[in-house]
């Protein structure tokens, strides 16, 4: 993969609720030439949402890009009651770890009205990459409904097409807002949905983690010890790795390559079952006439070592 010059970046506005992989998926799109990032929003989900933002502030700082505008969005899901994750991401929600204090606040803006703005600004330019509940984008289409004709891309973390994570059915980022999630997918703007079939071929393990210890980056040493954190969660399941959902769709955002295969389906989103709210219900059926017009493009096998290979080597390049 070569590096793209200024002029080919692809523009990305990521919308996240950092959350030890937000983090991770942070650094990845930071330390990418192929990328531009050109604002991070953040809405409550792993952390509640003033959390979310000093983390997304921290995270800037210590990788040398405080100049990137953070906004804070959605305190709670739409309907929902908020259901957060300190028990996987700690406290924090960065596993303990404690970065340096941000030079910059916050943008003044509202995630939903700064997500607007630049898609008006760039129309048909910035792809949002969305790693946590849908809420702040499900508020920014109900509130401008163009945003179908100028948003490009989304490309989003989140679902489950063979069992949940936080439910049998359910993927946390759509449970948490499953309201919101029905409006993104009936937006029109194309869906690249990476669901958890896709993210969990994908798994950091504690040999990685010693090649960011071993590095003189401060971003790999600190990446190293939210990791270890997240780490022990999933050790503590009987699992080895822990699964990179959220760099993953950044590393979609950097090159489609890394999807040795998709399918294009119809994604519709429960929000009433006794057993399946939440849950991304996609048909998979072939030829069936009377179908509705698939809406998402989704990700079935992952060439997971060359996009571990990139990942571990550009979250040592920070600062760049």
């Amino acid at each position: 993969m070569t590096a793209a010059g200024p002029a080919t970046r692809k523009r990305v506005l990521i919308d996240c609720d950092p959350g030890i992989d937000d983090a991770l998926a942070l650094f990845l799109a930071l330390a990418s030439p192929e990328l531009s990032v050109e604002a991070i929003t953040v809405v409550a989900g792993n952390v509640p949402v003033a959390q979310g933002v000093d983390n997304a502030l921290r995270l800037l700082e210590l990788a040398g890009r405080p100049e990137i505008p953070v906004a804070r969005g959605a305190v709670s899901p739409l309907l929902r009651k908020l259901i957060t994750g300190e028990a996987i991401h700690g406290e924090n929600g960065l596993g303990g770890v404690r970065l340096p204090a941000p030079s910059r606040g916050p943008d003044a803006r509202h995630a939903a009205d700064l997500m607007i703005e630049l898609a008006q600004a760039r129309p048909g330019e910035i792809t949002w990459v969305a790693i946590g509940p849908l809420t702040n984008v499900a508020l920014a289409l109900a509130k401008a409904p163009e945003l179908g004709e100028l948003v490009p891309e989304i490309i989003l973390m989140g679902g489950a097409l063979s069992g949940g994570n936080i439910t049998p059915a359910a993927e946390y980022n759509i449970y948490a807002d499953a309201e919101a999630a029905r409006i993104v997918f009936a937006s029109g703007i194309p869906i690249t949905m990476l669901e958890l079939g896709a993210t969990s071929q994908v798994a950091l393990t504690r040999e990685h983690l010693a090649l960011w210890q071993a590095a003189s980056s401060p971003v790999a040493r600190a990446a190293a010890a939210m990791a270890d954190h997240y780490l022990r969660v999933y050790e503590a399941r009987g699992l080895r790795g822990g699964h990179l959902h959220d760099p993953l769709a950044v590393g979609m955002a950097i090159d489609k390559n890394f999807a040795r295969a998709s399918r294009r389906l119809r994604v519709e989103i429960e929000t009433r079952g006794e057993f399946t709210d939440g849950a991304t219900v996609a048909d998979c059926r072939p030829g069936q006439a009377g179908r509705r017009a698939p809406n998402a493009d989704v990700p079935a096998i992952i060439d997971s070592e060359r996009f571990l290979a990139l990942f571990l080597e550009r979250l040592t390049l920070l600062p760049r």
